[in-house]
């Protein structure tokens, strides 16, 4: 991770809102600080842990059968490793490991495994990978996600007859002190900015905020989720170019430097 030298402080007095799960927030957390933003958490998700299905159980045990093994979490990575190890002393040889992103690869390297990650970490960032590209009618690939998440991929290759199937190893949801948490930070003082990197945690954010949320400028980190956001009516959108800190620094470098020259 590159960010600004300490002695470049572009967002000094800007007060930020990490959305991002307890745990995982730190890295921005950190990143922005070093950029002379004050950081406030606000957790919009946080995990359930599900418990395999007979179905999903034979799919561990045929692990060697799949062809890919791609992994959309680094919660996805740990729950299915710990899932995967009961059957698994030892990978399969030859198969191929795609992470949607580098913290996901780095749980999974962590277990010995050597995953491939797209530059662009996003569903359609992996559909370019080569090996997803070369996939032939009758492979399987076996997709590691928490439930509901997004069917891109697996539309992709089914069109192309590949067999896809899903591992949902947790649920999400808005941890129950959310709704305190906002009361608390708003009566303190009113952040300038959010910083949302799902499309649970945006429908979190405007559950959890109504009107209000949607007057308060929100850092996304896809021009898909920059849609969505618009969509459901986010006054200001600021479309990051990826989960990277150095990324969403600089959009909102680019955006209060475009509001300090009057520029909407």
């Amino acid at each position: 991770m590159t960010i600004p030298e300490a002695a470049d402080r572009p967002l000094t007095g800007l007060s930020v809102v990490n959305t991002r799960p307890a745990g995982r927030a730190t890295v921005l957390d950190a990143a922005l600080r070093a950029v002379g933003a004050t950081v406030h958490a606000l957790p919009l998700l946080e995990t359930e842990p599900l418990p395999l299905s007979p179905v999903q159980r034979q799919m561990v045990q045929d692990l060697d059968r799949y062809r890919v093994v791609f992994v959309v979490s680094p919660t996805a990575a740990a729950l299915g490793l710990d899932s995967l190890r009961d059957y698994w002393p030892q990978w399969p040889v030859g198969q191929v490991w795609i992470a949607v992103g580098a913290a996901t690869a780095r749980e999974l390297a962590g277990a010995g495994l050597s995953p491939l990650t797209p530059t662009i970490e996003t569903s359609e960032g992996v559909l370019s990978l080569p090996p997803i590209q070369t996939l032939q009618p009758g492979d399987r690939v076996l997709v590691l996600r928490g439930e509901g998440g997004r069917n891109l991929v697996r539309d992709w290759l089914q069109a192309k007859a590949v067999q896809v199937d899903y591992l949902d190893l947790y649920r999400r949801r808005l941890p129950a002190a959310a709704a305190g948490q906002w009361r608390s930070l708003r009566q303190d003082r009113k952040p300038d900015a959010i910083v949302l990197t799902s499309g649970e945690s945006l429908r979190h954010w405007l559950a959890l905020g109504g009107d209000e949320a949607r007057l308060l400028p929100a850092v996304v980190i896809s021009e898909r989720l920059g849609a969505e956001a618009m969509r459901l009516g986010v006054a200001v959108v600021l479309v990051a170019a990826s989960t990277r800190p150095e990324d969403v620094i600089a959009a909102l470098r680019a955006w209060r430097e475009a509001s300090a020259r009057g520029i909407d």
